[in-house]
């Protein structure tokens, strides 16, 4: 009988953000050829996936252990409720205080920078912790 043994892993959530803060600055410069407001708009539409989804993962991956799972699912859910409603927030906030607002720039870009987090997930995988 083969005994496995199995390393505590832990996702490299810094590698993560800065992936996506990387691409979405890069996504900004893209819009801002267009027009100042272009640009301005596609990095809050940016920023309205990355606060929320660092958010996320910052109250998901707080706890680690087998002993403390019940509390990793508990708040898992919390922060998935609490992350769709501040992105909810943040879009109603965006569409009623920023006046002028470059709309295909601010939702292009927050469609591009779900489809990377999705991306990513696939990416990175979770190193063994030593």
């Amino acid at each position: 009988m083969t005994r496995y043994r199995k390393a505590i892993t832990y996702v490299p959530l810094a590698k993560w953000l800065t992936i996506e803060m990387a691409t979405l600055i890069i996504l900004s410069m893209f819009w801002f050829t267009e027009s100042r407001l272009a640009g301005y708009s596609a990095f809050i539409g940016g920023l309205i996936f990355v606060i929320p989804n660092a958010y996320f993962a910052h109250r998901t991956f707080r706890y680690q252990g087998a002993r403390q799972i019940h509390v990793a699912v508990g708040n898992m859910f919390r922060a998935e409720s609490i992350k769709l409603a501040l992105t909810a927030i943040f879009f109603a906030a965006v569409f009623t205080l920023m006046e002028p607002v470059h709309v295909p720039a601010l939702l292009f870009t927050f469609a591009v920078m779900v489809v990377l987090g999705t991306a990513l997930r696939w990416l990175i995988r979770p190193q063994p912790q030593r």
